[in-house]
């Protein structure tokens, strides 16, 4: 048999499964985000999400992330209440750089809370600060933060919230049964219930110190499948913050300081409460590593911005409903300043006879463009200040 050539990454064969660990740099959405590889992350399937991706416009293609396929996770409770989640690759499968070594690993705490924790200390332990505002973002009921202590984590704070409720859905556990227990038995099962992810490129890797920007797009924030009471609660939200008067809310965001090597990290609560001058000042806090402003990203970020504005006024009967714009670049000193802006979640996007039911619209998304326009405007003020 002949030996693959030096340049070729050897395939895994198929009945070798891998484990899957929590993607660490998840600044928002409410998805059980994980990793198969450095380059792959994986998320719930929702069926429309994966008919959207597998449909794309050519032109669109650029803003979003790769899709990669499906897989099957597994999760699995040991009876010391760490999980394992695993995964059989799909067909074809390579393994970007290899297999990657497991970093990070899950904990339940009486069967509810979640603790997320380093396999061994690295310099990537405990460099997310949460410098949300608002009420943090706790790993369970059963513990709390003061503000003025700025917990420090090995991942961005906003993954346990994300992680508790579909993690225990995995189990076959009833999260609000359980609250008020103590404790409850290590879950094992002879065939164990298998959930179904998208495969989607990793946006963040090759990148020492990601900082992220997660911009909800748009002024309506519901699909067309919304029941009544939907619809007026996230029109309600809409309406009570910038999304309303500038098609644009800050869902969550990661900017890495160099003055004291961690990460501040804001969440979705704290983007609701934001003002427009608010989320201005927000803003020029993603660009500021701590002791400058990084002005030699302003330029690039417009110019990509202005590129994707151009491609959204060409996709007729497309509505980008939910959908966030993330913006992504290294924040440590010496890196290349490349920025990278690209449009993700789908699960309310809609398009022409994307199913029998959906409703058909005509023209460009406004909502989307009028958001994708404020946004290009602030950015430009700010780059004017400097």
């Amino acid at each position: 048999m002949d030996s693959p050539s030096p340049n070729e990454e050897p395939k895994l064969p198929p009945q070798v499964s891998l484990k899957l660990e929590p993607f660490v740099h998840q600044v928002g959405g409410h998805s059980s985000m994980l990793c198969l590889d450095e380059a792959t992350v994986g998320k719930p399937l929702l069926v429309r999400e994966k008919a959207f991706y597998e449909n794309l416009p050519e032109i669109l293609v650029p803003f979003t992330a790769q899709y990669r396929g499906t897989i099957q996770v597994t999760c699995n409770e040991d009876a010391g209440g760490y999980l394992t989640l695993t995964t059989f690759p799909p067909a074809g499968y390579i393994a970007y750089e290899g297999t990657m070594p497991v970093k990070h690993r899950i904990k339940w705490h009486h069967g509810i809370c979640i603790d997320i924790e380093c396999v061994e200390t690295s310099s990537d332990e405990d460099i997310f600060e949460d410098d949300t505002s608002m009420t943090p973002v706790s790993s369970s009921p059963c513990v709390e933060h003061s503000i003025e202590r700025r917990p420090s984590h090995s991942h961005n704070p906003w993954i346990l919230h994300c992680h508790r409720g579909h993690i225990a859905k995995m189990l076959g556990l009833d999260v609000d049964a359980i609250h008020s227990q103590q404790s409850h038995s290590p879950c094992h099962f002879e065939n164990l219930p298998s959930f179904e992810f998208l495969l989607l490129e990793n946006l963040t890797w090759r990148r020492k110190r990601p900082c992220v920007l997660d911009v909800k797009m748009g002024t309506r924030q519901y699909g067309d499948d919304a029941p009544e009471s939907k619809r007026r609660s996230q029109s309600l939200k809409v309406e009570n913050s910038t999304s309303g008067s500038l098609g644009i809310r800050l869902c969550g965001m990661q900017v890495f300081q160099v003055s004291t090597n961690k990460y501040l990290c804001r969440n979705k609560y704290y983007g609701r409460s934001l003002t427009d001058d608010g989320l201005r000042r927000s803003l020029a806090q993603f660009f500021h590593n701590g002791e400058r402003l990084r002005t030699d990203i302003f330029q690039p970020l417009l110019d990509r911005l202005n590129r994707l504005l151009a491609v959204i006024n060409q996709l007729d009967c497309y509505r980008l409903f939910t959908s966030s714009l993330l913006i992504i670049y290294d924040g440590l000193d010496g890196q290349p300043s490349e920025i990278d802006v690209r449009i993700i979640d789908f699960a309310h996007a809609t398009q022409r006879d994307m199913t029998a039911e959906s409703q058909t619209y005509t023209g460009p998304d406004d909502g989307f463009i009028f958001g994708l326009k404020s946004l290009i405007e602030l950015i430009e003020e700010l780059s004017k200040k400097e």
